[in-house]
């Protein structure tokens, strides 16, 4: 089938053509279609049959430009061949983390899913003061597997510069480069931010010489360091999730990029939950101290068992390519050194890429609803200039800090639990 873009209308028979979702639907002529994507890229519209709910998809498509600007900025449709290619080999390594794929065309640049009907976005799920008790387990379980699988420490020399050539991704790539480690720090047109930020605040982010050398080489490493196969937008609205269960979504802009880029992100949005909690839990009449507690305790969490789970995959690995590297009585030794040595780059890198999430929130033109939804302006300006201080720190020191413990400890002394 040549390339159209889907409409409501369109979305019941397009599905109806297809053998593949003959087993999911019964019938095709009393099908919910609802058009849902709130993203900047593609269109996402879920489907239910009105008789029986639990025959459900969500479907996927790519447009040739960008949804939020329009026409007027093009795009190729080649981000639903990346993502594609990431849901499959994420679901590889992480068969519980990620939906079941039923169907997919790079052609039509679709992709049909499983409908996550019981949970939600963490990020809308987070502001209203939710508690997750398993996210740190199911995230840190994701980040190693997907992490280490995809990279030099498990596949052959081969089987990573192939996987590298197959995984070019240009032009996300390019709108990561500008969006997160470019226009916010420079007046750029694109740029927007809260009235009651002042020119000092605005100087911060343009004219901090080491703040923006920090900023320049993580934007070097983001484009140049190919370790693992990344998902590439790893914040708190790319995971939808319940009590129970915690699914990762929306790879459009993977690539072989710096294995910290994943981890800060998710890391980064939860700081920015952690500043911005204390504005809603006390809108909601609650003390915010309970909650901010298990969002500092998530982000160490989820570092100390991404870091444990990632040391004992490569430990398990660690002879498979080179058998007789560390084949000497004191090699188990240094074959730990070398994992150790690693794993502190991947920390100081998560850090700084955290720093760069954070930052260009403020500034940038993507904002997040955790502050951006804060209705008083000033409250707000607070809370951003704590965001942008604590990105300051964690980028210009990424590399003096010993543990993610000292990292939380100092997001405390600029904004205390309470």
């Amino acid at each position: 089938m040549s390339y159209e873009i889907l409409t409501t209308e369109t979305v019941a028979d397009y599905l109806k053509s297809l053998q593949a979702m003959h087993p999911v639907f019964s019938r095709f002529d009393n099908l919910e279609v609802i058009e849902v994507g709130d993203g900047n890229l593609n269109y996402v519209y879920l489907i239910s049959n009105r008789d029986d709910p639990d025959e459900t998809v969500a479907l996927k498509q790519a447009v040739p430009y960008l949804r939020v600007v329009g026409e007027s900025w093009a795009l190729t449709r080649e981000r639903m061949r990346f993502e594609i290619q990431a849901l499959e080999k994420q679901r590889a390594v992480c068969p519980d983390l990620v939906p079941e794929i039923y169907y997919s065309s790079v052609e039509m640049s679709v992709v049909i899913m499983q409908n996550l009907t019981k949970h939600k976005i963490l990020r809308g799920q987070i502001i209203e003061g939710n508690v997750f008790p398993k996210l740190a387990e199911h995230m840190s379980t994701f980040l190693a597997n997907t992490l280490f699988y995809n990279s030099d420490w498990y596949l052959n020399s081969g089987e990573k510069k192939e996987a590298v050539a197959q995984s070019i991704n240009p032009e996300l790539c390019k709108l990561t480069e500008d969006f997160v480690f470019t226009f916010p720090y420079e007046k750029n047109e694109t740029n927007t931010y809260n009235e009651e930020l002042t020119e000092d605040d605005l100087n911060f982010l343009h004219q901090d010489g080491e703040l923006k050398v920090a900023v320049a080489e993580m934007k070097y490493k983001f484009m140049n360091n190919a370790e693992a196969l990344l998902h590439g937008d790893l914040h708190i609205g790319s995971i939808m999730t319940n009590e129970e269960e915690t699914y990762i979504i929306d790879p459009e802009f993977t690539f072989y990029g710096p294995m910290g880029f994943d981890i800060g992100a998710l890391i980064g949005n939860l700081f920015i939950s952690y500043f911005s909690q204390e504005h809603w839990q006390k809108l909601r009449g609650n003390d915010p101290l309970e909650y901010r507690t298990w969002i500092l305790g998530t982000i160490t969490s989820t570092w100390n068992q991404f870091e444990s789970k990632f040391d004992a995959l490569w430990k398990e690995h660690q002879h498979d390519n080179d058998p007789l590297y560390f084949d000497y009585p004191a090699g188990e030794e240094h074959a730990k050194l070398q994992r150790d040595k690693f794993l502190k780059h991947v920390f100081g890198d998560t850090l700084g890429f955290a720093a760069c999430k954070m930052m260009r929130r403020i500034f940038g033109l993507a904002k997040v609803a955790d502050i951006a939804d804060i209705k008083d302006l000033k409250e707000r300006a607070r809370i951003e200039r704590m965001t942008l201080q604590l990105g300051k720190i964690l980028a210009t020191q990424r590399d003096q800090f010993r543990s993610i413990e000292e990292v939380v400890e100092r997001a405390k002394t600029l904004s205390p639990l309470l």
